[in-house]
């Protein structure tokens, strides 16, 4: 789709263009922040796309979202080229590819934890030092509350899952007897 081939594009030069690391996360928190105001303000998607506000004002309101977000110079300028360009409604989409971007960089992962109960701290640290070894990336642990699961923790890794909850366990032993059940009724 357009939308996410801009959003790579524009996400991989923003990222070319900051030099030190320690700038990219400011830059990523920046623009994400940026990227949500057009999820709570639908007008705001409106505003940038209609032809009868000049582009001064456009570039006038992005600029005051950097100045909200206290977004660094890169930032400011990439809002301008969007502005221009009349692509600052795939600004969403930039963010997201930017944090893909930010992670390799800085040689990290985002794990989501999906689990029954809230997981402690010191069990989160446990499965952070383990998740940092076994991937061989820093982790950056999100967690989440599912109480449906009954027991156990889902991990979504990427586009990977690890799923070792109780819910998940019932739900290949049904398919295990199930199956028998099949066979038997074959043999008999």
């Amino acid at each position: 789709m357009i939308e996410n081939q801009i959003g790579k594009r524009f996400a991989e030069a923003l990222s070319d263009s900051i030099a030190e690391d320690s700038q990219l996360v400011s830059a990523l928190e920046s623009l994400t922040s940026i990227g949500e105001a057009f999820n709570l303000d639908p007008n705001l998607y409106r505003f940038f796309i209609h032809p009868s506000f000049s582009d001064e004002k456009k570039e006038t309101m992005a600029l005051e979202m950097c100045d909200r977000t206290q977004a660094p110079k890169e930032v400011r300028k990439l809002m301008t080229l969007l502005v221009q360009r009349q692509k600052m409604p795939f600004v969403k989409h930039i963010a997201t590819y930017f944090q893909v971007f930010v992670d390799q960089r800085l040689g990290q992962i985002r794990v989501k934890v999906i689990s029954a109960s809230p997981v402690g701290p010191v069990e989160l640290e446990k499965l952070k030092t383990s998740l940092d070894r076994q991937l061989g990336k820093t982790a950056i642990i999100e967690t989440s509350v599912d109480e449906s699961l009954i027991g156990g923790i889902r991990l979504l890794v990427g586009s990977r899952v690890v799923d070792a909850t109780i819910k998940n366990r019932l739900e290949q032993l049904k398919r295990l007897i199930r199956n028998e059940e099949a066979l038997s009724e074959l043999a008999s």
